[in-house]
């Protein structure tokens, strides 16, 4: 089961008249229990161990979202088959993609991320961090998926559980699901519209490599069995004030213990697929995005406003300033691809979401991100610090042959926060040794 980046998102400014769970990373000794094999950094927690060739610090981070996300999913699905040996699972994750193709082979190629069954790999820089996590996120749902229910598990529901997990946030230091990404739900509700979502009763069977063969195709909807999938997931667990997640939990159960796909649909959830469809459809025509974009995208946009401001010093001043004069039109609007739906932001709420980074806990109308100036006449560099482990920056160099900017959105390591942060993997590390010591529980 591999990740794949499909290319969601493009976009690009419309210019104005006149306008050119868990604990931050800390040191590799307040944190997991680390030592060195070679070229790789192994970490080891209560349910993993991880080979890494990036620094101590990333690979803190990584391993302590990585088993804050196991403990979220144990607490959810723990019980879908008898308590028995929980045994340690393999994570590789390294900085290049060659690097992962050595590592993990052929199969590999073309992914960010693959679950083989028997490990998962997964690739990404320092400065791709937030992406790496999301990857890890959601192959190691797969996994835990595998050992918690098994090879019955339909490939829909695999799917549907990896997506969901992947869009899970890390605020106040838990794990919250449940987002609802604006470009899965644009994707939804178009397909709903032009009468292409695919029939409930066939997603429920549909063998993996009908699966597989639909995501390495060229159908320009390919991706949207993953939207798709997802969105059952979401309905199940959410959906009608949590109405259907005890009987989910049931279908989870029976599939655990061996019983077909369909067949542990219907002990679960009755014969009449196309009465759950009718509902789910309601649902999904009635969800609302949790967030506009993600922070990388609106970090990278900001910044090309204040590429567009040039020698306009009264609107870089500081986030304030760009924050007035994107709200009066100065500085144009934004047209953004997500999949294949375009969305315009040119009015006064999208322009609003800009400024604020789904992971800042303070709010909607806050303003997330900083201005730093750098030297006389240069752009400030746009920079969120709300992220548990790392900041997102812009950097600019010169474009190519249109002697403009170009803008990149890199991640840095979180400032020395300290001590919380310290005591936060202590603890973890502590109830790694407990979780070791007799009781396989989290």
């Amino acid at each position: 089961m591999a990740f794949w980046r499909m290319g969601w998102m493009a976009a690009v400014l419309v210019a104005a008249a006149g306008m050119a769970a868990c604990d931050p990373a800390v040191a590799a000794d307040t944190g997991w229990p680390t030592r060195r094999e070679g070229d790789f950094l192994i970490v080891e927690t209560p349910h993993y161990v991880f080979r890494t060739d990036h620094d101590p610090e990333t690979a803190q981070l990584v391993a302590s979202q990585q088993e804050t996300l196991f403990q979220e999913l144990y607490r959810r699905m723990g019980k879908t088959r008898p308590a028995g040996e929980i045994k340690r699972m393999d994570i590789v994750f390294v900085r290049t993609e060659e690097k992962y193709r050595q590592v993990m082979g052929a199969s590999s190629e073309g992914s960010q991320g693959l679950y083989t069954g028997d490990r998962i790999g997964a690739w990404g820089s320092k400065d791709q961090i937030d992406s790496l996590l999301e990857t890890l996120r959601h192959e190691g749902t797969h996994q835990f998926v595998m050992q918690f229910i098994g090879g019955t598990c339909p490939v829909w529901l695999s799917e549907g559980l990896a997506v969901f997990f992947q869009n899970a946030r890390f605020v106040r230091g838990r794990l919250e699901i449940g987002q609802v990404p604006l470009f899965r739900l644009g994707v939804l509700k178009k397909a709903l519209k032009e009468n292409r979502l695919i029939p409930i009763s066939r997603m429920l069977g549909m063998p993996g490599g009908d699966w597989a063969a639909a995501v390495r195709g060229s159908a320009p909807d390919k991706a949207l069995q993953y939207q798709q999938a997802w969105a059952m997931v979401h309905f199940l667990e959410q959906g009608e004030g949590g109405k259907y997640r005890a009987p989910f939990l049931q279908y989870l159960y029976y599939l655990s213990r061996g019983g077909s796909a369909m067949g542990a649909w219907e002990q679960a959830f009755g014969t009449h697929t196309a009465a759950f469809e009718a509902r789910w459809k309601e649902y999904v025509q009635g969800l609302k995005p949790t967030a506009g974009l993600d922070c990388r995208t609106k970090i990278s946009l900001l910044g090309n406003m204040a590429v567009r401001a040039g020698a306009r010093a009264d609107f870089v001043k500081d986030i304030g300033t760009l924050h007035k004069a994107a709200l009066a039109g100065a500085l144009g609007g934004w047209k953004v691809t997500l999949g294949d739906i375009e969305h315009l932001i040119d009015d006064p709420e999208g322009i609003e979401d800009l400024f604020h980074c789904p992971d800042d806990t303070r709010g909607r109308r806050a303003i997330s991100y900083e201005l730093v100036p750098g030297k006389a006449g240069e752009t400030p560099v746009v920079r969120c610090t709300h992220h548990i482990g790392y900041v997102l920056e812009t950097e600019y160099e010169p474009s190519a042959g249109d002697g403009g900017m170009r803008v990149k959105v890199v991640a840095r390591p979180s400032s020395p926060a300290g001590k919380t942060d310290a005591k936060g993997s202590r603890r973890f590390a502590a109830a790694g040794k407990a979780a070791h010591s007799g009781d396989n529980r989290p």
